[in-house]
């Protein structure tokens, strides 16, 4: 499916990327969705990282139906991580996309339709024209303590398929290991050191 040329619409208003992907899909219920869990109504709020990532999951869906494909045997979520993934492997990804060719997805067209987390904050705020309310202090320590714990669970991920990788080419000794990945915050004028964990949750209690 290949993606609408961009003009402009709604009052004059730009046909932003993800406006003009919801169109070509026909996920004309999306919009009002993406801003209710922006805005966090009703549901836990999601950040504008995650948001795309669902979108991105909804526009494959909408590829996989109109495919050979059934969707319900179809776990797309686990197919858009396979895609899009930074620590899979390019042998997965390519049997992944070779998967959905044959099964009549253009995958090519579909990748070109993911949005990024700066387009869909685009479509939010010009072109839905809403904002979020001032994140509180617990909400700001709430939102660094699960971007620092997304990034330690990747770095951990990415360490442990390296060291298996090497393990089966006989370059470093077999055997099952578990990647430790600890993050240390040290203020150097005073010398205090501490899990980076440790200190927000000192924050929140102050």
């Amino acid at each position: 499916m290949t993606e609408p040329q961009a003009g402009r619409t709604d009052g004059g208003r730009p046909r932003v990327k993800v406006a003009r992907v919801i169109e070509a899909y026909g996920l004309d219920e999306l919009g009002a969705e993406l801003e209710r869990r922006w805005l966090g109504e009703g549901d836990q709020q999601m950040s504008l990282r995650d948001l795309a990532d669902y979108f991105n999951e909804q526009v494959l869906e909408a590829a996989i139906e109109d495919s050979d494909l059934s969707p319900i045997d179809t776990d797309v979520g686990t197919l858009y991580e396979q895609l899009t993934g930074e620590d899979v492997s390019a042998g997965t990804r390519t049997r992944v996309e070779r998967r959905l060719d044959r099964n009549g997805v253009d995958v090519e067209a579909v990748k070109s339709d993911f949005v990024t987390h700066q387009s869909m904050h685009t479509y939010l705020r010009k072109y839905r024209e809403v904002s979020q309310p001032e994140a509180t202090p617990e909400e700001r320590l709430d939102t660094a303590r699960e971007r620092v714990q997304k990034l330690q669970d990747r770095t951990a991920a990415v360490t442990e398929d390296a060291l298996q990788s090497l393990q089966r080419e006989g370059i470093v000794p077999e055997g099952d290991v578990d990647v430790l990945v600890d993050l240390q915050v040290l203020y150097t004028e005073t010398g205090e050191q501490y899990s980076v964990f440790e200190l927000l949750e000192n924050a929140t209690e102050e």
